[in-house]
């Protein structure tokens, strides 16, 4: 009897579970930067049960995400939920890049909960290493802290960078109209010289041209200083 009783609840479980359908991720590829500063997708939640209807309680979108509305919450069965969704993208970031969004929804008593992974490669004009942000770490006050970075060009015609601007007390050597050749480097040093203990706050922008549309460039500046040394 209480084996039977085991096979019974084990059926209503999985039932349950596979009531809301809906991808398990979603993936742009590899795409350029779009000028709108996001990427965009439906993603559709379908009530697969035979009976009983599904609700969509929660769709919850992690950070750099957002959503809409779904089209329709209370789903009977073969019904489906049209839900569109961004995910945001700035001129700071490139590479592999990895966000998801949470879906609950409720078939009778039990509480379904899905992740969907919102993946992308961002293919950006120049690739830029080790990171596409400058932190200067253990910055000292009076003392100078540089970082550098390397600029690769990795299409087979040169890029030009220009617009070169600096938030904050950033310095750095990346020079108005430098011209990286196909398949060239170029290391551009930053550096900084805090007068006073706390957060580091600063940004470099400039504008790369000549494989395709201009793409517009930041690189975040981030750091925390301290005190001089022996103090």
């Amino acid at each position: 009897m209480f084996f039977g009783l085991a096979i019974v609840l084990a059926t209503i479980g999985v039932s349950a579970q596979t009531a809301m359908k809906i991808a398990d991720n979603h993936d742009w590829g590899t795409v350029r930067l779009p000028s709108v500063g996001y990427l965009e997708t439906e993603l559709t939640i379908e009530n697969v049960a035979k009976t009983g209807m599904l609700k969509i309680i929660e769709i919850r979108p992690g950070c750099g995400c957002t959503k809409t509305d779904p089209d329709k919450t209370d789903l009977n069965p073969g019904e489906v939920a049209h839900v569109k969704v961004k995910l945001n993208v700035t001129a700071s970031q490139s590479g592999p890049m990895a966000k998801s969004i949470t879906i609950r929804g409720l078939h009778g008593v039990d509480t379904l909960t899905k992740i969907v992974m919102l993946t992308v490669n961002l293919d950006r004009v120049i690739h830029i290493t080790p990171s596409t942000f400058i932190s200067f770490n253990n910055a000292v006050i009076g003392a100078e802290s540089s970082v550098t970075s390397s600029f690769e060009n990795l299409s087979n015609v040169p890029v030009t960078i220009t617009k070169v601007s600096i938030d904050g007390e950033v310095k750095t050597d990346l020079t108005e109209n430098l011209v990286i050749a196909p398949h060239g480097k170029h290391d551009v040093t930053m550096r900084y010289t805090p007068k006073k203990a706390g957060q580091i706050y600063g940004a470099i922008h400039f504008t790369v041209s000549g494989n395709g549309d201009p793409e517009d460039f930041i690189l975040p500046a981030y750091g925390q200083v301290t005190e001089e040394a022996g103090k």
